[in-house]
């Protein structure tokens, strides 16, 4: 396995003249970038959530394109098309799937929040919720005090 180069590195040495030569490789239906420099090759890589480095992979040349634009402003590039195997299957993202499936939960306690806090409001605005006075609330703040201390 190649050793992996990250994209701001790249960038660096695309702004310093100093890359010979990339070239985009198919891996089924994924791509990745490889570049040269002086007598080294590396991999592009990127850096996961948990902060670990691995081999950048693209699921389409359109992304290739925009990232190598984009990112690291390099426009001359070969593509290596012979190991390409469309229909095979596609690369999972199982940390984005819990992200959005945490990010769907809170949402719906929110939403459940909301509701509460509405008809706490227009139970006190219509009188069917009571309305507890602080020196009450101090008097059964102690009772709990006495309870706790006593156990």
């Amino acid at each position: 396995m190649l050793s992996l180069i990250t994209p701001q590195s790249l960038k660096d040495l695309v702004d310093a003249n100093a890359i010979r030569h990339a070239t985009v490789i198919a891996d089924k239906d994924v791509y990745k970038i490889t570049v040269k420099y002086g007598t080294i090759e590396r991999l592009v890589s990127v850096r996961t959530r948990t902060g670990q480095a691995k081999e950048r992979v693209f699921t389409s040349l359109d992304a290739v394109a925009r990232f190598m634009r984009e990112r690291v402003h390099l426009t001359h590039y070969d593509i290596n098309d012979a190991n390409f195997q469309p229909g095979t299957k596609r690369v999972t993202r199982p940390d984005t799937v819990s992200r959005l499936k945490d990010a769907h939960a809170a949402l719906s306690h929110s939403d459940w929040l909301a509701k509460k806090v509405s008809a706490s409001r227009a139970g006190l605005i219509d009188g069917t919720n009571q309305r507890i006075e602080p020196q009450e609330w101090e008097s059964v703040r102690a009772a709990k005090q006495k309870q706790r201390d006593a156990q």
